[in-house]
């Protein structure tokens, strides 16, 4: 195929790609050779940033779209998820930077807001795979909760390992095992909507890059828990690196929607 016959919407989808790329890589870069002392701060601030980015992007989406049909309404659940995680992340940065707190609590009210946007992102999730009607392999779902049940038991093989610190305290001990729980349910969904869309993605990226970021955030965040638990908190910001990763994809899937779906449905109603 000559360059002529490729889709302008092709060359659009690359380049859009490629941006998201770089903005990935600066944001992380940017702590990566910040100070090792204020190399925390910079990544909580970074996080706020990318995450209030992507909540006002969600807002726009909606006030723009409306809570209608199948998008409208996965989009809504998507944006809540975040918002939610927003206020939790700012708690924690106003936590560090003004209150000098420098060492999280073992249960406050961010695990009640980080919860509440798990319950929102997943909703999401379960709409989308609704809406595109999937029909996956027997065997690729065997083998998608099996790798997933192995790597979230394994995690929390550890949790309980280095548990010293809540053997005393049962209510923080169950708050602690809620995140492998929760990320359980958003690993197996995310994973076969990736699956189903890895060869029709264009036609779907928006929910694509969702579903991908909520994976990477899944992941990545029973590493965190990890880390915490073990008591390194001085390495707390690599996994925000991935957190930070997540919200630029969210962030990116918005802008996709609004530009290419959202504008152009306003464009025919009118």
């Amino acid at each position: 195929m000559s360059s002529e016959e490729i889709p302008k919407h092709t060359y659009t989808l690359k380049y859009f790609i490629i941006f998201i790329v770089m903005c990935i890589i600066i944001s992380n870069t940017i702590i990566l050779f910040s100070d090792s002392h204020n190399r925390h701060f910079i990544s909580l601030l970074i996080l706020n940033i990318t995450a209030i980015t992507a909540s006002i992007l969600g807002i726009v989406t909606i006030c723009r779209y409306g809570i209608r049909g199948v998008h409208g309404v996965s989009y809504m659940f998507l944006t809540l998820g975040i918002i939610s995680w927003f206020f939790a992340d700012f708690i924690v940065l106003y936590n560090y930077q003004i209150l000098d707190i420098k060492d999280l609590e073992l249960v406050s009210i961010t695990d009640l807001l980080w919860f509440v946007g798990y319950g929102f992102l997943a909703l999401h999730l379960f709409v989308v795979i609704g809406s595109l009607h999937i029909k996956i392999k027997s065997t690729v779902f065997i083998g998608i909760f099996i790798t997933t049940a192995f790597f979230i038991g394994y995690n929390v093989v550890n949790l309980l390992y280095y548990d010293s610190y809540i053997e005393n305290d049962f209510f923080v001990l169950i708050v602690t095992l809620a995140y492998p729980v929760l990320d359980f349910i958003l690993i197996i969904p995310s994973s076969i909507i990736l699956i189903t869309l890895r060869k029709d993605y264009q036609h779907n990226f928006p929910w694509f890059l969702s579903s991908l970021s909520l994976l990477i955030n899944a992941i990545a965040d029973d590493g965190y828990v990890n880390d915490f638990v073990m008591g390194n908190s001085d390495t707390l910001w690599f996994w925000e690196l991935f957190y930070i990763t997540d919200f630029i994809l969210m962030s990116a899937a918005f802008l996709w929607y609004n530009k290419f779906h959202i504008t152009k449905t306003i464009v025919k109603e009118t």
